[in-house]
């Protein structure tokens, strides 16, 4: 029978606390460490430039085990509308979203060169971000396994034609083979 998975969002310190399950729902990305689904504490609009949302961690998460073993783990997402830039990397150790993350993450996207090597054209479906090559999680066991964080950032842009508001939804993906 094939492991049931779970997707889930960390925040808090100091190691961060996994969210519920957001398998199936719409994920906020905005300026707050916490998965509210509400309007506060959006991401501006801004008049020039780029405005980024506070990081968002996840990993995936087992609740039943796979027949064999979980492996090949990747993540992917489907292109933002024009305006808006989504940022992924794979990080070995969970860091706390806050205000800071709002003028760009050492290495990720505090410069251009950063966020071009990030973005959302750099992680698609034919040629997605490796979070583990190996395996992920072998029967009996269920939970993480030994999988990294994907670490994210939203950025929306002056020339998003939405103004402000919330922006059109698109999809993140993590794909795995069981075996």
């Amino acid at each position: 029978m094939a492991a049931v998975a779970t997707t889930t969002y960390y925040t808090g310190v100091p190691t961060g606390t996994p969210g519920s399950d957001v398998i199936g729902t719409v994920l906020r990305f905005k300026r707050a460490d916490n998965h509210v689904q509400d309007v506060a504490a959006p991401v501006p609009y801004p008049t020039s430039g780029e405005n980024l949302s506070w990081r968002k961690s996840c990993k995936m998460n087992w609740t039943s085990s796979p027949t064999a073993a979980i492996t090949n783990l990747r993540f992917f997402c489907a292109a933002p509308t024009s305006g808006v830039k989504h940022y992924a990397r794979v990080q070995g150790t969970y860091a706390q979203a806050s205000a800071a993350d709002e003028a760009g993450i050492a290495s990720f996207t505090a410069t251009q060169g950063n966020k071009d090597a990030h973005d959302e054209t750099n992680h698609t479906s034919a040629s997605p971000l490796v979070v583990n090559a190996g395996t992920v999680l072998s029967n009996p066991a269920t939970g993480e396994g030994t999988q990294d964080f994907v670490e994210q950032q939203l950025g929306v842009k002056s020339t998003y034609a939405g103004g402000a508001g919330p922006v059109a939804s698109f999809a993140l993906t993590y794909r795995y083979e069981e075996s």
